[in-house]
């Protein structure tokens, strides 16, 4: 964003739509649209007809600053009309695929992937369907598509036509390390705040958000350093945080450098979950304030004990808030 610029010329703040888990049936018919799932940070971006842009993440927090590199970026595309755009922001390796882990030190070049459009000049697009919304969203032509691009949709007809189905569709985004795909609804309209069953996520990994109780010191070529994260949960009737096993792989040398200087500040000396750690992973642990959301991988959450199985870590979350992370449903 350009020094001194208005921010009062950027349009209202809209809050994203949300998707809906399908249970595991990848919805296929004529009246579904088929996205890829990118990798990164949900993102809602605000230009005023300056050219003067806000980006702002699921829960409101403010990333202009952290991304500067995606203000001012479409130039004339718009020719002066104000926008607001729903996307994600994404970092991408050597290879051209989203790495979730490039993003967290901002490592590598990023871009903003838009897959709908809420307004354009003084039309507000909500009530719009999902068709008459894309087809105004691909009218726009980003000036650098490697800074900001239109990122593509599939009707039945569109993937009919190459020989493809849905399901060759996730396909291809297994081959290209994707996180799944999203269906959506081709007469849906657009709900800011709520998830919808018209948006419709198939994931290819289990992922879930987790918030940091704590850290174990490592042992070994990671000793001095952090060894394991204690993570938790909010129990989605009681609201208490659960403590839900931990993870200690899928960290870089960076990362844990980082970690160990971000978590610094948090540590406490009151356990804060309100069930049982065991007590190997809780000897020797550094409890935390539970103000920090991560995300990891993970193969399945045990019945019974409800613990997180062979997990790695991801990343921090700064578009989460705690109060949105519950325990995965199974």
């Amino acid at each position: 964003m350009a020094g001194g610029a208005d921010r009062s010329r950027v349009p209202a703040a809209i809050d994203p739509m949300l998707a809906t888990p399908d249970g595991g049936v990848l919805r296929d018919g004529p009246d579904y649209a088929y996205e890829f799932k990118w990798d990164g940070y949900r993102s809602i971006m605000r230009v005023a007809a300056d050219g003067t842009t806000v980006l702002t993440s699921r829960n409101n927090n403010d990333f202009t600053a952290r991304f500067p590199e995606l203000t001012d970026v479409l130039g004339n595309a718009l020719g002066g009309r104000p926008v607001v755009l729903d996307g994600e922001i994404v970092a991408l390796d050597e290879q051209g695929h989203p790495d979730f882990g490039l993003l967290q030190n901002h490592d590598a070049a990023v871009a903003y992937f838009a897959f709908d459009i809420l307004q354009l000049g003084s039309d507000r697009l909500l009530d719009a369907t999902y068709d008459e919304r894309r087809a105004v969203l691909e009218s726009i032509e980003p000036p650098d598509r490697r800074t900001v691009a239109i990122t593509p949709s599939y009707s039945h007809t569109d993937l009919s036509a190459q020989g493809m189905s849905p399901q060759d569709l996730l396909d291809v985004a297994r081959k290209m390390m994707l996180e799944g795909v999203v269906v959506k609804a081709r007469a849906s309209k657009y709900h800011p705040g709520r998830r919808s069953p018209d948006w419709l996520k198939h994931p290819l990994i289990r992922t879930t958000e987790v918030i940091l109780g704590g850290w174990r010191p490592g042992q070994g070529r990671r000793a001095g350093t952090l060894g394991a994260l204690l993570l938790g949960a909010h129990d989605p009737v009681s609201g208490d945080l659960l403590y839900l096993g931990d993870v200690g792989t899928g960290f870089t040398e960076q990362m844990l450098i980082d970690l160990r200087s971000t978590l610094a500040p948090l540590e406490r000396s009151v356990n804060p979950f309100a069930n049982e750690v065991p007590r190997d992973r809780a000897r020797g642990a550094h409890w935390l304030a539970p103000s920090l959301v991560g995300e990891v991988v993970y193969r399945r959450l045990t019945p019974g004990d409800g613990r997180l199985r062979h997990t790695a870590w991801r990343g921090l979350r700064p578009d989460r808030k705690p109060g949105e992370v519950k325990v995965p449903a199974e």
